[in-house]
């Protein structure tokens, strides 16, 4: 510290210069935030596997709805959105946009609402993601249509939580400062005071949020939107108390020394406590580091922002203080004696007093209100943000007229690396879709084999041959017809006398195959066994391919005969020639008959499933364009899209995911396909995904954050008993305070808690707060030297209640910066920090920790010696 007083002038300059260059050099973090502050999840993670499959195939694209809002009803406007569809898809990236007037009247009620003026208008987007924002807005800028446009999608909603994020800093940045010198020019009723913390932090704070952007940019350090915001915040928060304990401690010692000692015995005493707290801090926040979620891992980013922050109050503070002196207090530069607070001093006594009582009542009470702890949380992005993006905008009204599930499904993927267009693998995947539709939570399901959303009954085996059946008893009506007409055209033929055959031959064939066919269909239906009866089919074909020849032949001896024949046998020609043609028709009839049954015998899919696919169905010119939109990798992997009836955010929404997971399993496991990988996309499992990796590295990262505070404390204060007392206290304060802060916040619609709040806001209040429990165990060991442990208790909380009310003030004030960001997530961890701070500065702190420390007594120390050694408990030995 004397050298740094010694060279201060240079020192000043060399860190002003050095705040300075770093942050012209440094790259923009808020813009880095931005590019690289996704969401990302593990490799392991369902969703994450499935984006990195589609990725294989060049399909890892974003599905965007463009929303169109007419004053009046959307039909008039039709001929305006069809060219408006047209220009759509000449827009780079842009691929299958969706023309919804296309559809039969039951799905348009899925992309129009007529009566309130509503289009939904879908499109794949293919191209960089970095440029989805833009692509959004040229589709925006060519409406030729009279109606508001807005477009949405999960990746445009993405974006505009980073603009607002973006936004939201700064104002962040501005309210802090503001609060920060409020407070301070009331608390110290001094104009130089106030500025004094915001250049020592200030200076940190550009210096550090500089190498945090150099890190990302060279090591892939980890970064969210958040992270500029707790940096601030964080930084200037603790900075300011910091300041403040070696403020007031540089004022104490002014009473009895020049500025010069009095900069040297701060530093020897508060400064200590000041590092010991930093570096808890910068260690806590560091092990963030170890975390597996990016979004946790990023606010590891604050533990560099104290490192330079003890920098900057190790030598910039010093040097203000020695270049100013008592005039650093100006104009309050008087002597004046110190003042204990009111508050903590009463409650102090209070506590020593019936130490046992208060341990026990303070417990009892926020176990009790912690136990009311919801710890539901909320997934949902758009809740964060205003009506006026267009994102939002486009989704709210999608939800208002139209259901939740149809703009963000659940993306199905299955695929086993063969061409699944084939009749047993459709089969298989309408059987595993019929299923799936069933499940409640589930809309619809949409795929090729039900590209409406709506099950075809006609691929039913039981409808098939339902129809089949009837089919062929048209057919034997109609044999038996041609039967009859050529039994009356025999008995003509044998009353002209001419040589015309009996044709009665060939009336009584028709008869036997008419006889054959009916024992076939009696047969399939009583035995099922649709191919046995395919092969009779087939013989029965046979049969009447050679009756119809000779009916052709008759024909044919009869057309010859026919000019000198009587106007009797033109006729009877005639009737075998209709004969002959209406066999053929039958023959035709028949011959896809026993195609059908042939295919379905043929098809191993049918017992297991009931279903099948004709190939015809998956020839049709209409299907191609399901099959280009629910296949890919040439027909290696197959989509179903899955409308949920709940809120695609939503829990409700996971947990029907869940029982579709389960299904699609129990299905490929029943059909025999468990070597069919399948896979889930989309909002619904990402958030998924999302909860389950946040719930896991919350435990394991709170683990380890304990331990390690508790590990730093230990050494620290040499013991074992002092930790597990400050961490205990902590943690009860927090979920107690979360509770209420959560009925408060239910008030104003706040209620549940966004899913990153309670790790952030627990990380940060333990991180936090911890530092004014060693504000006062530090004072309380100095005091120990030469006092009892009650007398240097009281001492402490006598000294120190000043120091700890004004720093969570401030630290409370530097908080309250981030309301006023409009951030969900900012405005809950702020307001669950705050509450969590006023309550364990106000209450807990003055109460517990001498409760603690009185009942305790000696045991604080265990294992280890209480400071001062033999000698001093010898010293104390009776009065205590």
């Amino acid at each position: 510290m004397k050298h740094i007083l010694k060279f201060k002038w240079p020192i000043t300059a060399l860190m002003l210069i050095f705040a300075v260059t770093t942050y012209i050099l440094a790259p923009n973090l808020t813009q880095l935030a931005a590019e690289k502050g996704d969401v990302q999840l593990s490799d392991d993670s369902p969703s994450e596997q499935a984006r990195q499959f589609l990725e294989e195939y060049d399909q890892d694209k974003e599905m965007m709805s463009l929303v169109l809002e007419f004053d009046g009803e959307v039909m008039p406007n039709e001929a305006d959105i069809l060219s408006y569809i047209d220009e759509i898809e000449s827009v780079e990236g842009v691929e299958n946009v969706i023309n919804p007037f296309e559809f039969e009247d039951d799905v348009q009620e899925n992309f129009i609402n007529d009566e309130n003026g509503v289009i939904m208008i879908p499109m794949d987007y293919v191209g960089p993601v970095n440029n989805i924002s833009s692509a959004a807005d040229t589709i925006e800028e060519m409406n030729p249509t009279e109606a508001e446009t807005s477009m949405t999608s999960n990746e445009l909603i993405q974006h505009t939580v980073e603009q607002d994020a973006m936004e939201g800093i700064q104002s962040t940045e501005m309210f802090t400062v503001i609060i920060v010198v409020a407070v301070l020019l009331l608390m110290f009723r001094s104009i130089v005071t106030p500025f004094i913390p915001v250049a020592v932090v200030g200076v940190a704070y550009l210096i550090g949020q500089s190498f945090v952007a150099w890190f990302v940019e060279w090591f892939g350090f980890p970064i969210s939107p958040q992270t500029q915001s707790f940096l601030i915040v964080i930084l200037f928060g603790i900075g300011t108390d910091y300041c403040i304990l070696l403020l007031n401690r540089f004022r104490e010692e002014l009473e009895h020394h020049d500025k010069y000692d009095a900069i040297i015995r701060t530093f020897s005493t508060g400064g200590k406590t000041v590092f010991i707290s930093g570096l808890s801090g910068a260690i806590v926040f560091g092990v963030l580091y170890f975390a597996n979620f990016e979004i946790y891992r990023s606010a590891v980013g604050v533990a560099l922002g104290v490192v330079f922050l003890l920098l900057s109050l190790f030598t910039l503070l010093p040097a203000l203080m020695h270049m100013l002196g008592k005039y650093i207090f100006w104009p309050n530069i008087k002597k004046t004696e110190f003042k204990e607070s009111r508050l903590w001093t009463p409650l102090g006594i209070f506590s020593l007093k019936y130490p046992t009582r208060i341990i026990f009542s303070i417990f009892a009470i926020l176990i009790a209100v912690a136990l009311f702890y919801d710890d539901e949380v909320n997934f949902d992005s758009i809740e964060e943000l205003d009506d006026e993006y267009s994102a939002v905008h486009a989704t709210n009204v999608v939800s208002e007229n139209f259901d939740e599930g149809q703009l963000f499904p659940v993306e199905v993927i299955l695929s086993n690396g063969d061409d699944l267009l084939t009749q047993e693998s459709l089969s298989r995947l309408d059987a595993v879709a019929s299923t799936v539709s069933s499940l409640e939570g589930v809309q619809e399901v949409q795929t090729i084999t039900r590209p409406a959303g709506e099950e075809i009954e006609d691929l039913g085996v039981r409808n098939q041959l339902e129809q089949a059946n009837e089919g062929i008893a048209d057919m034997q009506e109609g044999l038996t017809e041609i039967s009859d007409g050529l039994t009356e055209a025999s008995e003509s033929l044998a009353n002209t006398n001419m040589e015309g055959g009996d044709l009665s031959e060939l009336g009584s064939g028709i008869d036997e195959i008419n006889s054959n066919i009916g024992q076939i269909t009696e047969y399939m239906t009583q035995t099922g066994d649709v191919e046995g009866a395919a092969q009779q089919l087939s013989q029965v074909q046979e049969g009447l391919a050679t009756l119809s020849g000779e009916v052709s032949a008759a024909n044919t001896q009869m057309s010859e005969q026919q000019a000198a024949a009587n106007e009797q046998l033109t006729e009877l020609s005639n009737g075998l020639s209709g004969s002959a043609e209406g066999i053929d028709e039958i023959q035709r009839g028949l011959e896809e008959v026993s195609t059908l049954l042939g295919e379905i015998s043929d098809n191993e899919a049918v017992d297991q499933t009931g279903i099948h696919v004709p190939q015809s169905f998956i020839d049709n010119d209409d299907v191609q364009d399901a099959v280009d939109q629910y296949a890919f990798g040439d027909n290696e992997a197959l989509i179903m899209n899955v409308i949920l009836a709940d809120d695609p955010y939503s829990h409700e929404a996971m947990a029907t995911l869940n029982e579709v997971e389960e299904t699609v399993d129990g299905e490929l496991q029943r059909l025999d396909r468990e070597g069919t990988d399948f896979y889930f996309s989309g909002v619904t499992s990402m958030n998924r995904d999302l909860n389950q990796i946040s719930n896991d590295d919350y435990n394991r990262v709170v683990t380890i954050f304990i331990l390690t505070l508790f590990v730093i404390l230990a050494i620290i204060f040499r013991s074992l008993i002092l930790p597990i007392s400050m961490i205990s206290s902590i943690f009860i304060t927090y979920f107690a305070s979360v509770t209420i802060t959560q009925w408060l916040l239910g008030f104003f619609g706040y209620g549940e808690l966004n899913w990153a709040v309670p790790f952030f806001s627990l990380i940060i209040f333990a991180a936090l707060g911890i530092d004014y429990s060693i504000f006062i165990i530090d004072r309380f060991r100095e005091e120990l030297t030469g006092r009892s442990i009650r007398d240097a208790i009281e001492q402490s909380i006598r000294r120190m209640g000043g120091v700890v009310i004004t720093a969570v003030i401030i630290l409370s004030g530097t908080f309250a910066a981030l309301l006023p960001s409009g951030m969900i997530i900012l405005i809950q961890v702020a307001s669950i920090i705050i509450f969590a701070l006023l309550f364990y500065a106000f209450i807990v702190l003055p109460l517990l920790v001498p409760a603690f420390v009185i009942t305790f007594g000696r045991g604080n120390w265990w294992p280890f010696r209480m400071p001062g050694g033999r000698e001093r408990e010898n010293k104390f030995r009776d009065k205590e």
